[in-house]
């Protein structure tokens, strides 16, 4: 009935089937195979079963949000693929031991590229591992000060490396060290291919060590049109939307090797600094008579006059009344430097700068306080007896 069906054990414990029946032969070979997909079938939903039901009990207790990442992320969905893959290669070597055609031949093929099968496995379960880390680390108030994206890049090259290298060793049958022995051979080779991920890597570390940059930072790089909101660092880039929503792309060591303005401070201190010139007529300069200073002392609430031995200029009457209002002034930091000066000006008149922080660091509304203020001061001008220099028209004019 089974026609001369032979079963012997080898010295090796394999077991070789023979027979001189094509049907009984046919019948084992499908036997065989419906019995591997079967048991790896049965095993893979089995053990996804176990592993989620565990997996989501352990997630429901207190403190296991990383494992709740690691869920969302289907890590362990993931995992499950390695049961089956290992049934079918710990059952490979079945196949050599029969004497049917082309099938003895397809054990061997079948056991590698159910171990590659394995590797790839446990490389995108690992992906997946990576972007959970990533998802739950950017919870910590801490991310923001120390992004961990790039060091997850380098993760991401060294699991695809050790993936390739023991894929290569599997397929070619040799011992991993066999590979990293001939690897220094072309380690130039690797630099050269590397070497942007090697120098952002190196950048990614001394930005994050001396903590330079942040996401949310808003940056200024001269030459490269990058004035605006940092949105991303990765590994090799970092990712700025400019205050027009267009997306500029800097290398990570263009922030090391050029001068880059950062106005974390300005946030962190909750105080912006409002800075401007105003350029006077320098005939229009005099020590006021008792009829400007009348008229000062009516128009404004402020003790303008000032004993003999301290006469003041219309224009340092000006200059005392605006500091005095710019520190009334409720939107200004009083607990910062208010300081209203003379500076040297390019042009032939002389210039007062008004230098004052305020308690708003929002663009919009930093600039509408701004404009109001400098309205107010360029409005008082003339109440002082005081004119303005228009540098267009090249002559000064009232205003």
């Amino acid at each position: 009935m089974f026609g001369n069906l032979r079963i012997e054990r080898g010295p090796d414990w394999q077991v070789h089937v023979s027979t001189d029946s094509w049907m009984v032969a046919t019948l084992l070979v499908v036997a065989l195979l419906l019995g591997i997909l079967l048991a790896s079938t049965v095993c893979y939903y089995l053990t996804r079963w176990i592993m989620l039901m565990i997996v989501s009990q352990l997630a429901r207790k207190e403190g296991r949000k990383w494992l709740v990442a690691a869920e969302r992320h289907r890590v362990f969905h993931r995992l499950a693929p390695l049961v089956p893959a290992a049934i079918v290669f710990w059952a490979a070597p079945l196949l050599t031991g029969l004497t049917f055609p082309i099938i003895p031949a397809l054990g061997q093929p079948l056991a590698i590229l159910a171990a590659c099968f394995m590797v790839v496995t446990l490389v995108r379960a690992a992906l997946a591992l990576r972007d959970s880390i990533e998802e739950r680390y950017s919870h910590f108030p801490s991310a923001s000060e120390r992004p961990i994206k790039s060091f997850l890049q380098i993760a991401t090259i060294v699991v695809y490396l050790v993936a390739l290298i023991a894929i290569v060793s599997i397929v070619l049958e040799r011992s991993p060290v066999y590979l990293l022995t001939g690897l220094s051979a072309i380690t130039a080779l690797l630099i050269i291919i590397f070497r942007d991920s090697l120098l952002g890597f190196v950048a990614s570390i001394q930005l994050a060590a001396y903590d330079m940059l942040r996401v949310g930072d808003w940056i200024e790089v001269p030459g490269f049109v990058a004035d605006g909101t940092v949105i991303d660092i990765a590994l090799n880039t970092i990712k700025v939307r400019n205050f027009d929503n267009t997306i500029v792309m800097l290398p990570s060591q263009v922030l090391l090797a050029n001068s880059v303005k950062n106005w974390r401070g300005m946030t962190e201190a909750g105080a912006r600094r409002l800075r401007h010139a105003i350029h006077f007529d320098v005939d229009t300069i005099r020590y006021p008579d008792d009829r400007l200073l009348a008229q000062l002392h009516e128009a404004f609430d402020l003790p303008l006059a000032v004993p003999d031995d301290e006469r003041r200029t219309n224009l340092g009457l000006y200059r005392r009344y605006l500091g005095a209002w710019f520190r009334a002034h409720p939107a200004v930091r009083r607990d910062m430097p208010v300081v209203i000066r003379q500076v040297q000006s390019a042009a032939p008149v002389l210039a007062l700068e008004i230098c004052v922080y305020l308690a708003e660091i929002r663009w919009e509304r930093y600039e509408a306080l701004q404009s109001d203020m400098l309205d107010h001061a360029y409005g008082v001008v003339p109440m002082f007896s005081l004119r303005c220099w228009q540098p267009d028209r090249g002559t000064a004019v009232m205003q």
